[in-house]
């Protein structure tokens, strides 16, 4: 049995964690196959957006115990599966079907968008192993919520459900879990025809649009990508079948 499955379809590659027995959790080998999935989605020119979720009734519950060692090459091992996903230049969407514990609850926070069921629970739970959050936990989630969120989450150790999570604006859209991958696909319609390289620019800007940068830097940083974009094929046939529908209907 494969512990991560993956496969391509109609632009949208979808890595799901196979490993239900226990609960999809990150051991170093299962790190290594999601870097290699990652890299394989990012690298082929016809994926427009990367879908992760878990199998069975768990999204991911976190690195292997076994693993967690005080030295930075092991923690790194932990770490690379959900920092390639956090770190992906292409759309990623968390369609989390259950816990997303500890390293799990970075790899949710870490996609661009969480779709997430009614069972989602959103658990760091770095604290009841006497651990300070790490991979970017604090920062990854100080990006989606507030501060409240973060430090109800991080600080005093709570957990969010999945309906809370959307509330809270730590996730994008609550439905039922037997529509869970379909709503995170559905997600991702409106830019399965749109070209792959105006996807990577947006999602450059998007990373570079923090609050460290004021409004001018990105006005300048925004304007130099839409100059690029106006100049490729898509756009120019874009502008101009718009232009004759509008006249179309005086």
């Amino acid at each position: 049995m494969s512990l991560v499955l993956f496969e391509i379809c109609d632009h949208v590659a979808v890595l799901t964690l196979n490993n239900p027995q226990k609960r999809n959790m990150l051991t170093l080998e299962v790190c290594k196959k999601i870097c290699a999935y990652v890299a394989q989605a990012e690298n082929d020119d016809s994926v427009k957006a990367l879908i992760i979720t878990g199998n069975g009734s768990s999204f991911c519950a976190g690195g292997q115990l076994t693993d967690i060692n005080p030295d930075e090459e092991t923690l790194a091992g932990i770490y690379s599966g959900f920092l390639s996903i956090a770190q992906c230049q292409i759309p990623t969407v968390a369609a989390v079907n259950g816990p997303a514990v500890g390293a799990g609850f970075n790899m949710a926070v870490g996609c661009d968008v969480r779709v997430v069921s009614k069972n989602a629970l959103f658990e760091p739970r770095f604290f009841g192993l006497g651990l300070h959050p790490g991979g970017g936990s604090t920062w990854m989630t100080r990006q989606l919520a507030c501060w409240d969120t973060a430090a109800g989450l991080l600080l005093f150790a709570q957990s969010i459900s999945g309906e809370l999570a959307v509330e809270k604006g730590l996730a994008w859209k609550c439905v039922d879990d037997c529509d869970l991958l379909d709503e995170a696909i559905a997600l991702t319609d409106n830019i399965r025809e749109v070209p792959k390289a105006i996807l990577l620019r947006t999602k450059q800007t998007l990373r570079a649009a923090d609050m460290s940068k004021n409004h001018n830097d990105i006005v300048a940083f925004e304007t130099k990508q839409q100059l690029w974009s106006i100049e490729q094929p898509f756009a120019r046939d874009a502008i101009s079948n718009m232009i004759k529908k509008i006249s179309s209907h005086p």
